[in-house]
């Protein structure tokens, strides 16, 4: 809830994600889509499960794991997020939910799947206990987030030019650092924290192609919400320096006619014992 009349991180990410759920699919969504199948597959996905697709977005996990001929239910706290997966995937149940505080009892799926979605929680750590709490005995979880920035280009890119033309320090609530579960030490810590046995972490390489350099500047307004955040908090005439310098920047990942950029994902998946 808000704060002495600020919006706290989580209704921050909450109020910001309802907004740009229309446009998710065609920009972020063409990337984080790449991490479905290596999702299912670490949680060995497979006819007759129970999946859970927590932070669903659009509903990718969900409708993949359907099509696998498991049963899926969809959870996000955004509710235009939920009204784009039920008009993806009609078939499938979709509902308003909040990841760390589930409303299912205890052992009630064969598989639990977050994509990027520990990113946008106050508190990951709950989710991640929530989410051994639904599982049954020998179901398996499986999340992923971004790499960190010296090897993704779009974080370093963007993150560099904020650094170097305005402030990072910006008005904004407390938030959970972005990238604490790129580090496979931090997420076996958590996980096994939790519960978990058979922890492993590794690397989902994924690519953006983008038309134009200033694809990278709308990505950024359009379909993420802290990097944004960043950006619309500078001062007009830091914010068009940074714009500049990430247009510029972008320009170095031309290949092919296109602008290629490192996208890699860290996917960690442990076992319920």
């Amino acid at each position: 809830m808000p704060v002495n009349g600020a919006l706290s991180f989580k209704d921050l990410e909450q109020r910001n994600w309802a907004a740009k759920a229309p446009a998710y699919d065609a920009w972020v969504g063409a990337i984080t889509s790449g991490v479905v199948e290596p999702l299912l597959d670490a949680t060995q996905v497979d006819r007759g499960m129970q999946v859970l697709d927590v932070a669903c977005g659009p509903g990718y996990c969900a409708g993949q794991a359907a099509a696998r001929g498991a049963t899926a239910i969809g959870i996000d706290f955004a509710p235009t997020m939920i009204v784009e997966a039920q008009r993806r995937f009609p078939g499938i149940d979709f509902r308003e939910g909040d990841a760390e505080n589930l409303a299912f009892a205890d052992g009630s799926f064969d598989a639990v799947v977050c994509a990027f979605g520990l990113l946008h929680m106050a508190t990951p750590d709950r989710a991640i206990v929530e989410a051994y709490r639904v599982l049954r005995a020998g179901g398996r979880y499986a999340f992923t987030v971004w790499a960190t920035p010296d090897r993704h280009d779009f974080f370093r890119l963007v993150l560099d030019a904020i650094q170097a033309h305005g402030r990072m320090d910006v008005p904004l609530p407390p938030a959970p650092p972005l990238f604490r579960f790129s580090d496979a030490e931090e997420s076996r810590r958590v996980l096994t924290g939790a519960g978990f046995t058979d922890v492993s972490v590794r690397e989902v390489p994924l690519v953006w192609r983008a038309e134009s350099p200033n694809a990278v500047v709308d990505m950024i307004y359009k379909s993420t919400v802290r990097a944004a955040l960043l950006l619309e908090h500078q001062t007009p005439e830091a914010r068009e320096r940074v714009q500049k310098a990430i247009t510029e920047g972008a320009a170095q990942f031309t290949k092919d006619g296109a602008y290629k950029m490192a996208f890699p994902a860290v996917l960690s998946v442990a076992r319920k014992p």
